[in-house]
């Protein structure tokens, strides 16, 4: 039946939201650094679901003690979330580790820093079991559930001009993933780690970005080398 649909293929039109779109809404919108809990707590779900490419649905998972702050012998400062991944076959799947570095001492959409504040301010919201507590919630108690997340996405988009139509849950891990593939750095392997896919859908997340295009310009410029039909006349290529 979904071989025969003709819609088959086609998806949802959905816009990336990437750490420059976050970074400007940081630095152009003052509502967005507010200081009350909900307000941190919204900000730092953003900013964590697109550094460590979750789903909408996987931040409900989180306990405050999945999440620790720790420094490794140079002296860098790190945070390690521990994520339960969401399949569709509905598994219980483990926690894996998801490793966020300290960028930029607290400047920006600095992941790190969103993390430690809404700890601090966690302390004195919530007095409640820290160990069955999530630690992204709407209210005391009260897990952010993907229609949550979705709605403070499309709140973001909404501030930085954009139409919220084309944003949703998976709008920060699809600009996550080309965060990381624009870099050039990235391997289609560690995407696929990172993502948590078991399989390479992750190209389908990572959106094709300008700088990317240029870099792939220059490489046609400089590529060296005679094709083989050239060395070997005999030779043809397989299809």
């Amino acid at each position: 039946m979904r071989a025969k649909d003709p819609l088959e293929g086609y998806r949802k039109k959905r816009r990336a939201l990437r750490h420059r779109h976050l970074a400007k809404l940081w630095r152009t919108q003052k509502a967005v650094r507010a200081r009350d809990f909900l307000r941190l707590n919204r900000w730092a779900a953003l900013v964590t679901s697109r550094h460590i490419l979750a789903r909408g649905g996987e931040l409900g998972t989180v306990m405050r003690n999945d999440l620790t702050f720790r420094t490794d012998a140079r002296g860098r400062r790190y945070a390690v979330v521990m994520l339960r991944p969401l399949k569709k076959k509905g598994l219980q799947q483990p926690k894996v580790p998801q490793i966020i570095a300290e960028f930029d001492q607290g400047e920006g959409a600095d992941t790190y820093a969103a993390l430690r504040r809404l700890t601090e301010a966690d302390i004195w919201a919530f007095r409640g079991d820290w160990d069955t507590t999530p630690l992204f919630r709407v209210k005391p108690g009260t897990a952010m559930s993907t229609a949550h997340y979705r709605a403070a996405v499309r709140e973001a988009a909404k501030l930085l001009g954009f139409d919220p139509a084309h944003f949703g849950a998976h709008s920060t891990r699809i600009g996550g993933a080309s965060d990381l593939a624009g870099t050039g750095r990235a391997s289609q392997l560690l995407l696929q780690a990172k993502g948590r896919w078991s399989s390479d859908i992750g190209r389908i997340y990572a959106r094709m970005t300008r700088k990317a295009q240029i870099a792939v310009s220059d490489l046609m410029y400089s590529c060296k080398g005679r094709d083989l039909e050239e060395l070997m006349p005999d030779f043809v290529q397989p299809a």
